[in-house]
């Protein structure tokens, strides 16, 4: 018996180390089970969330593939790269991605026109052969055709990916740090990389960023988590520098790097922001800063052994804490159940680093790890569901603004292609906004304007103008006939089709192809900046003005009213043919509409000492000061100035009493309809009461919000109302 149970008691084993499953359960459990606030059953609805994917350069990872790279013939290498890089940016339209983090510099070098650094031999194969085209210029083009942000990701310090003798004879060229500044070169991880304790090695760094800031159209500059990047601390051999240019300042040599990193972060963050204050620039580090077991006491409950403070040298702790930078992007790729670096755990440390900070967190999400890694929670009937708990608690979480996935290429991973669905369809079905980042500034955008529809055989093609410098691109909400237009809640992102980057004309159009017609549906398209910034909407539908292009569904309510109005000549458009509905109403134009709706006519001897003979309300002031429709306040009528919407009604009252329809009497128990009728003059209350009790006004949500300037709309709805009561007498 004692046999054949060490037998059953070795096959248990067997199958433990073999499949990791028998105690998954408990496991599972207890890795994320304290998170679950933060991970609910259904998927958060986010309107802004940053959504962006790392494209590497190095090593020909995601882009150009090394095939096309090897391409001899220039043009149709030229060709297949854009073609590939073209297929990489649809992807991220298609999977919902709003940002993408594109390598410029992998080894110290360029996928742009550069004069300080030689072109990638990522490009053609060989350093410093120029590639026929401009990489950067082209994604630049290209990221901000389909409206995603593209941030220039460098590698600050390396040189080369290795030490063959083939690798160094290539860099001994014009323009290489290899060749022109051999003392900066050190040997770490058998890899070439430039020493950041030498003062002129940090300022070569910030002059190649400073030269893609100046000469390109970037949204961000983006740095990864090599600064100090050794097998073992001192292998970098950086005694030397130490001594050189510590100047005593630091009792220990850890103390002078993590100020070398600390002084080339903050020189660059300043050059940034004075240069160009919209770009915006971000780290992206290791997923620890540091273990409270290694004598940190503001550390992560961690056991990791590559950290930021004590293996990198970089304080990404300091750099939140005195806003540095605007964003950082730790590489959290580990699972709930790790055991050393938990998911929970190391994402709210940082979350808690970033809050009241303006610095966003975005999570590094290890999407290459699925079905891809030891972890047993990365593969087989665990990804899926570790992959949206992971998405659903960057959703949930206060202070983490977005996800940023490595690599792109790994999206078409054939052990992958269950995770792509889920966020297609599911984690990332709706499409998000880039989050705001309020201390960078930023101009918003008026609201387009000129808003129509049009049936066509691709679908429904709605077009409008904007001349505002301010606006990037435009976001385009569609909404059913009778449905309320959100587009400020979370649950907005539901109704966000598309955001659309601004074309060159005045006139800009979008096609939703998912519609055969107009009828049913209406669409509210606003205008953001590049900092993402979003203006008032306009509302489009096929439901306007028969004369105003600027009366739409969002004064649906008026347009009858308007449309009555100008048939009656009471009303007409501005030099454009505006009818402007949502501007407030000046007292001598709200005047001459009264006068003209009633058909009041009187001579009158004299007016109001503010209203001169030559102004174009003259007569119409007049003549309602003659028939006591109109009253000054002692200095005069301030025409110009917007009327209150309890002076329009006394005046509307006057005008009725003016017009001889007669009264029957007012109960003032009308006012109680409205929640704010405390808020009513003593002059007014009669008249308010009386136009209520007559159906001509009726508040909206329960007020009637006296002290608020009246809009052209407003008044053209209840002259209409007025019109409508004359025709029986009070």
């Amino acid at each position: 018996m004692e046999k054949y149970l060490k037998i059953i008691i070795k096959s248990l084993i067997s199958i433990i180390l073999l499949t990791g499953f028998i105690f998954l359960e408990p496991a599972q459990a207890a890795s994320w089970e304290s998170y679950g606030e933060f991970i609910p059953d259904d998927v958060p609805i986010m309107k802004r969330h940053l959504r962006g994917a790392w494209i590497s350069t190095v090593l020909n990872l995601d882009w150009p593939s090394a095939d096309v790279r090897k391409i001899e013939q220039p043009a149709e290498r030229i060709n297949r790269s854009k073609e590939e890089l073209t297929e990489i940016l649809d992807k991220a339209v298609e999977l919902g991605l709003n940002a993408v983090f594109f390598q410029v510099s992998p080894e110290g070098d360029a996928l742009y026109k550069s004069d300080i650094v030689p072109w990638s031999r990522y490009l053609t194969g060989t350093f410093g052969r120029d590639p026929g085209f401009d990489p950067l210029e082209f994604a630049i083009e290209e990221a901000h055709r389909r409206n995603l942000e593209i941030h220039a990701w460098f590698n600050p310090y390396r040189v080369s990916m290795n030490k063959n003798a083939s690798t160094l004879s290539s860099l001994n060229i014009e323009k290489s740090v290899y060749k022109e500044h051999p003392q900066w070169v050190k040997t770490s991880m058998n890899r070439l990389v430039v020493d950041p304790g030498i003062p002129e090695a940090r300022e070569w760094v910030i002059s190649r960023v400073m030269e893609v800031v100046k000469g390109y159209d970037v949204d961000g500059v983006h740095f990864d988590d090599y600064f100090y990047y050794e097998e073992y601390e001192g292998e970098i051999g950086d005694r030397e520098t130490f001594n050189k240019y510590n100047n005593g300042r630091f009792s220990n040599i850890g103390d002078f790097r993590r100020n070398n990193t600390y002084i080339l972060i903050k020189e660059l963050s300043r050059q940034i922001s004075n240069s160009k204050p919209w770009v915006k620039f971000g780290i992206s580090p290791a997923g620890v800063w540091g273990n409270k077991k290694d004598g940190h006491p503001e550390g992560s409950n961690t056991e990791s052994t590559l950290t930021n403070y004590d293996r990198s040298f970089a304080d990404t702790k300091r750099w939140v804490e005195e806003e540095l930078i605007d964003y950082i992007a730790p590489q959290v790729y580990f699972t709930f159940a790790n055991p050393r670096a938990p998911y929970g755990e190391v994402s709210t440390w940082w979350a808690d680093v970033c809050k009241d900070k303006n610095v966003h967190l975005y999570i590094g999400q290890a999407f290459y790890k699925i079905n891809d890694d030891s972890d047993a929670y990365f593969k087989g009937a665990n990804a899926i569901p570790e992959l949206s708990r992971q998405l659903k608690f960057n959703m949930s979480m206060p202070q983490i603004d977005g996800t940023i996935t490595f690599r792109f290429k790994n999206f078409d991973d054939l052990g992958k292609q269950q995770a792509v669905t889920a966020i297609k369809t599911e984690l990332w079905r709706t499409k998000a906004l880039v989050p705001l980042m309020p201390w960078k500034g930023g101009n918003t955008p008026a609201s387009p304007s000129m808003g129509k529809l049009s049936t066509t055989s691709k679908g429904v093609k709605i077009t409008w103008e904007d001349d505002d410098p301010n606006t990037a691109y435009y976001a385009v909400y569609r909404f059913n006939e009778g449905e309320k237009a959100d587009i400020s809640s979370e649950q907005s992102a539901q109704n966000l089709l598309s955001t659309v980057r601004r074309g060159e004309s005045k006139s800009q159009e979008f096609i939703d192809y998912d519609m055969d017609n107009d009828d049913n549906v209406y669409y509210v398209v606003t205008a953001l900046d590049r900092l993402h910034n979003e203006g008032e909407g306009l509302f489009i539908s096929s439901h306007r003005s028969k004369h105003f292009p600027d009366v739409g569904m969002r004064h649906l309510w008026a347009i009858d009213a308007i449309d009555e109005l100008y048939g009656r000549g009471v009303v007409k458009g501005d030099e454009r043919g505006m009818y402007n509905p949502g501007v407030n109403i000046k007292r001598a134009d709200f005047t001459i509409m009264v006068v003209k709706a009633l058909g009041f006519e009187s001579d009158f001897d004299h007016n109001f000492s503010d209203v001169v003979v030559q102004s174009y309300y003259y007569e119409a002031v007049g003549i309602a000061k003659k028939l006591g429709i109109v009253k000054g306040d002692g200095m005069g009528f301030a025409p110009d100035t917007n009327i209150t919407r309890e002076d329009m009604m006394v005046i509307m009252v006057n005008a009725l009493n003016a017009a001889k329809i007669s009264d029957k009497g007012v109960d003032t128990k009308y006012l109680d309809t409205y929640s704010d009728s405390e808020m009513i003059s003593a002059y007014a209350k009669e008249a308010v009461a009386i136009l209520t009790q007559k159906g001509i006004v009726n508040g909206f949500d329960g007020r009637i919000n006296p002290k608020g300037m009246a809009t052209r709309a407003e008044i053209a709805v209840v002259l209409s109302n007025i019109l409508e009561v004359a025709k029986t007498p009070l």
